[in-house]
């Protein structure tokens, strides 16, 4: 019997309180120069009310990069010898979950991410016509605000008191939006890629009419914002029990996300830095962050980065990857 084996399946239900540092950013349309926020709508005293919100989506795409850096990471030597992907889908897939589409992807290409990598059992992705479902589940990340507080009312009375401020101190969610700016948009078209472990493309530099076409794409334009100060609230939970592994995993997806904590977009510009509060529990023990995981959960961590030591030649056939010489 394996060490994962071993081990009992577990649920995880945490609570994450967010301290916004930095305004956050998290667009979903522009109209004219001002990059609107994304809001949810909620009802308010029998009244519909729109009130800024972080979709869950984005959190569990910020938490799928972070394992992937890290798979890759320890597949690469720490970077030093980089992977070259024969399959461009399987990239796609590490990183971005795949996309549902027509096309048969084939069942052993499945099988063999779910049996070897503990990250696509947690997360999911799509291959093909064919879903592998996730095991983790995302809530949306919503401001605490005197509209919010019904919608909150359970993840709230999970925290300790005093945890975060009471709900008699919840701003008015009108005073949740402010317009930041001016900012430049970036021409993606010069963006080379940010792959860091992979080997990049070449990237032709644009020349004559083509490059003013470009330059003339630039433009100055404005965002809408959630103010520093604002608290935030969300909740990870399995939607089936985890085994050590992928336990593991997730804990180190997380510990790398709680070593610079930010949400929304822009985090490279000075926004979206918060403070990280988790209380929770995995199986009967409690998660009280920023105090140390349990002992039952850094074992778990640990078995997983040995697994990804351990199991490489696996993991570089199913990825389909090959690494270049040192």
């Amino acid at each position: 019997m394996t060490q994962n084996e071993a081990m009992p399946l577990v649920n995880v239900k945490l609570t994450l309180a967010y301290l916004a540092e930095q305004p956050i950013i998290h667009t979903e349309e522009t109209i004219g120069n001002i990059s609107k926020i994304k809001k949810m709508r909620v009802i308010y005293k029998g009244q519909p009310k729109s009130v800024p919100a972080l979709s869950g989506n984005s959190f569990r795409g910020q938490l799928r990069d972070i394992l992937a850096d890290q798979l890759c990471a320890s597949l690469s030597n720490q970077g030093r010898q980089k992977l070259k992907f024969s399959n461009n889908d399987v990239y796609g897939i590490l990183y971005s979950g795949g996309a549902l589409g027509e096309k048969r992807t084939s069942a052993q290409l499945i099988h063999s991410f779910s049996e070897n990598l503990p990250s696509m059992r947690l997360m999911g992705a799509a291959f093909g016509n064919v879903m592998l479902p996730s095991k983790l589940a995302a809530t949306h990340i919503i401001p605490c605000a005197e509209e919010t507080h019904q919608v909150l009312q359970r993840m709230y009375e999970n925290l300790e008191t005093g945890l975060i401020p009471p709900v008699s101190e919840w701003p008015n969610a009108n005073n949740l939006v402010f317009n930041d700016g001016p900012l430049t948009r970036k021409d993606d078209h010069r963006d080379l890629t940010r792959q860091r472990f992979a080997k990049p493309e070449t990237v032709e530099p644009a020349t004559g009419a083509e490059n003013e076409e470009r330059q003339g794409s630039q433009m100055i334009y404005y965002v809408e914002c959630i103010p520093s100060g604002t608290w935030l609230l969300q909740q990870l939970y399995s939607k089936l029990p985890l085994d050590q592994l992928e336990l593991g995993c997730l804990f180190d997806g997380l510990s790398a996300f709680l070593e610079t904590p930010s949400l929304g977009g822009r985090s490279a510009a000075g926004y979206g830095q918060v403070q990280v509060k988790i209380q929770g529990f995995v199986g009967s023990e409690a998660i009280n962050w920023p105090k140390e995981w349990p002992e039952s959960v850094k074992k778990a961590v640990e078995a997983y980065r040995n697994y990804l030591i351990a199991k490489q030649d696996a993991l570089l056939n199913t990825l389909t990857v090959t690494r270049e010489n040192s």
